[in-house]
C-alpha cells in the first residue's frame, strides 16, 4: 500500500490540517478506515485521535483511491467538529460492533411497549350540528353592449 499526499492545506479557523491523499493497493482490495488512519497517522507523525478520514473515493475496477483526511491539533477540537458517525466510521471493526449491538437493544424495548392494548374509547356525545346557511345566488350581471361609432 503506496500513500501519497496530493494536497496538504491548513485550516486556522477550525484549528486543523485538511490533507488529500492517494493511496495505491495494487493486488488488494480498498483498505478499510481504520487501517489507513493508523498508515497516516504514523506517516504524518500525529496521534491517532487527532487524524480522522471522512471520505474515501475509489472509481470501479482501479487500484487508487482517494481520500480526504482532516488532521486536528487537539483531540477535543475534533470531537467538536467531527460528525459522530464519521467517528464511528473511523474506530476499528471490534469496536465498531460493540457500540452497534447495545443501540439495538433499546428499540427492541421500545417496540414492544407500542404492543400494548389499547383503552377502550368513551363513546362522547356530538353537539348538534348549525344549519348552514347556502349563500344566496346573486343576479349575474351581463356586460354592457358596446357603442357604436358612426
Amino acid at each position: 500500500m503506496e500513500i501519497k499526499v496530493l494536497d496538504q492545506v491548513h485550516n486556522p479557523l477550525l484549528k486543523r490540517k485538511e490533507v488529500k491523499v492517494e493511496i495505491t493497493h495494487s493486488g488488494a482490495g480498498t483498505p478499510d478506515r481504520f487501517t489507513i488512519r493508523k498508515e497516516l497517522a504514523s506517516r504524518l507523525n500525529v496521534k491517532l485521535d487527532n487524524l480522522y478520514v471522512i471520505d474515501m473515493e475509489t472509481k470501479t475496477g482501479m487500484e487508487k483511491t482517494r481520500c480526504d483526511v482532516e488532521v486536528y491539533d487537539a483531540p477535543e477540537n475534533a470531537r467538536k467538529i467531527v460528525p459522530n458517525y464519521i467517528i464511528v466510521r473511523n474506530k476499528p471493526p471490534e469496536e465498531r460492533k460493540k457500540e452497534a449491538k447495545p443501540a439495538e437493544a433499546p428499540k427492541k424495548a421500545e417496540k414492544k411497549e407500542e404492543k400494548k392494548p389499547p383503552e377502550p374509547k368513551k363513546e362522547e356525545k356530538k353537539p348538534e350540528q348549525k344549519e348552514e346557511k347556502k349563500p344566496e345566488k346573486k343576479e349575474e350581471k351581463t356586460p354592457p353592449e358596446p357603442k357604436k361609432r358612426f
